[in-house]
């Protein structure tokens, strides 16, 4: 009877692991890795590359993205590309989808020509999208690109080593390239050799190509920082789903913020990303009272590392703006006051060069890729109970809304405990409120879409968000206090301006404990979703 059962489960397993690895039509993820000369020499050697490959013939590619000089597609989230390849010309045309956040519709079409002048026959909706402005070409790449299918395990992977240049704005800058898509098989089989790969090419992991870069430089549109984004689940998703979900959105946030770092706002893009990085560590926290995963773990650990270099220059990032809004606005044109903030920006600098080179090293590419390929191969197994068996079969439906119920339940009632008595609370005991509250308010996003009352879920997430803000600007000026000290014993000739700041902070620290009575009286109202 025992053999039965074991093998009626693996059989069950076999048939999960089948269904999820299903694929078609060569809409399976990628992954863009950049590297150099060495490094794309390598990955060609590599047994993840060449046992089981059939390379193709070497193509010659040009690609050409298209705009108007008033850049009329991109602010409409339209993209028109077009390349030529073995002589024929084409045109792909992809825009966002509104109600689908981060996932993009296209069209691709053979034309007889990339000649500006008559590429719009094709579309006369494009033609009014752009007023019948002329277009241009605003970036032109050119490419040498070396093709492989790679076959393993059941599993078919096509590799492009890219190698060439980008023209955009005047500057031209080269490129290698190598980008792995699963075409059919296993998607966790796809991110192993991407995690096999990594190492060998001294990678990093693009989320844009170096002629989107480009192209985003040229035109002054930049990249926008990415907010998180909350999962959907169906109403009888297993707790294995869930995971995925869940964890994959927290790494989707670190990943796209990356570009960001370059433009405009890189103080957003670093608060985005630090968000993510806590997300994924409140995640992997609440699951371990379902699932035991040395791989999830790691990344936990890992995660961790990383947010103390990102919260490094947040936090002078927020004292910076501290100082301009609050005492630096009643120095009177103190001059000590603008050498004060003139080390806190050097400081800030520095900080935001150990973020660059953070995202550039090659041992944060792995992080990303040993996390996905772990939550494609599901690389947990559930807690056990005290006799020692599963405590909960986190692949059967309907289990991800039990496990939320009561994780839900448990962190709720913890975060109300931490923030009893607000008023009377040290400021190390409300840190660690609202870290409390961080975690329910997290796990709630994570979950939400499990549950009936939407309604409530909005306001619950709106209040806990509320007072994570009310503690968050408290905790502020608690931190900012303590750089400032340091700031001051550091250098003699900026603690007179030092010393007046660290009173300004706790002045305004004063002035807000007036309100932690009404905080908590609100807080014992706050109505909860899941039951």
């Amino acid at each position: 009877m025992d053999r039965q059962l074991a093998s009626s489960a693996a059989a069950q397993e076999a048939a999960r692991r089948a269904l999820r690895s299903r694929r078609s039509g060569g809409e399976g993820p990628r992954i863009r890795f950049g590297t150099d000369r060495a490094g794309m020499t390598a990955a060609a050697r590599s047994e993840s590359l060449t046992i089981g490959a059939v390379s193709r013939p070497t193509r010659r590619i040009r690609s050409i993205i298209f705009d108007t000089a008033v850049n009329d597609l991109r602010k409409q989230n339209i993209q028109l590309r077009g390349y030529e390849m073995h002589g024929a010309a084409f045109v792909e045309l992809s825009w966002s989808r509104p109600t689908a956040p981060g996932v993009r519709g296209s069209i691709e079409l053979r034309v007889p020509t990339l000649e500006v002048g008559k590429m719009l026959g094709f579309s006369e909706p494009l033609r009014r999208s752009i007023a019948d402005r002329p277009l241009e070409a605003r970036s032109v790449a050119e490419t040498e690109r070396r093709e492989r299918l790679v076959e393993r395990a059941h599993t078919r992977i096509a590799v492009y080593f890219d190698d060439g240049f980008v023209e955009c704005g005047g500057r031209r800058a080269n490129f290698h390239e190598i980008e792995l898509q699963l075409i059919e098989g296993a998607e966790e089989e796809f991110w192993n050799v991407a995690a096999e790969l990594a190492p060998r090419m001294n990678a990093r992991f693009l989320p844009m190509s170096e002629a989107e870069l480009a192209l985003a430089r040229a035109t002054g549109a930049g990249v926008a920082p990415v907010k998180a984004r909350r999962p959907t689940l169906a109403e009888d998703a297993s707790l294995d789903e869930a995971i995925v979900a869940a964890l994959s959105a927290c790494l989707d946030q670190f990943v796209a913020n990356w570009p960001a770092l370059q433009f405009q706002a890189p103080e957003e893009a670093i608060h985005q990303m630090r968000v993510s990085q806590r997300r994924l560590r409140a995640g992997v926290g609440m699951l371990r009272r379902g699932v035991v995963s040395e791989a999830l773990e790691t990344a936990a650990a890992r995660a961790k590392e990383i947010s103390a270099t990102l919260g490094a220059a947040r936090n002078l990032d927020v004292l910076v703006d501290m100082l301009v809004s609050g005492p630096l606005a009643q120095a009177n044109g103190e001059p000590s006051f603008y050498a004060l903030l003139d080390a806190v920006e050097r400081r800030r600098i520095e900080a935001h060069a150990a973020v660059a080179a953070l995202v550039a090293a090659p041992r944060t590419t792995q992080f990303v890729v040993d996390l996905r390929a772990a939550l494609a191969a599901r690389n947990w197994r559930p807690q056990p109970g005290d006799d020692g068996r599963a405590a909960l079969d986190t692949s059967a439906p309907g289990s991800a809304k039990q496990f939320a119920t009561r994780s839900l339940d448990r962190l709720h009632r913890r975060a109300l405990k931490k923030s009893r008595d607000l008023a009377a609370l040290t400021p190390e005991q409300r840190h660690h409120a609202r870290i409390a509250f961080k975690k329910a308010r997290y796990a709630a996003e994570f979950f939400q879409s499990l549950f009936d009352s939407q309604a409530k879920a909005r306001r619950y997430l709106r209040r806990t968000a509320a007072l994570q803000d009310e503690l968050g600007a408290f905790n502020d000026l608690t931190v900012a206090a303590e750089l400032l000290r340091d700031l001051g014993e550091s250098d003699v000739a900026l603690a007179p301006a030092s010393a007046f700041a660290v009173g300004w902070c706790a002045h305004a620290r004063g002035g807000a404990a007036a309100d932690w009575k009404k905080t908590e009286k609100s807080l014992k109202k706050l109505e909860t979703f899941w039951r």
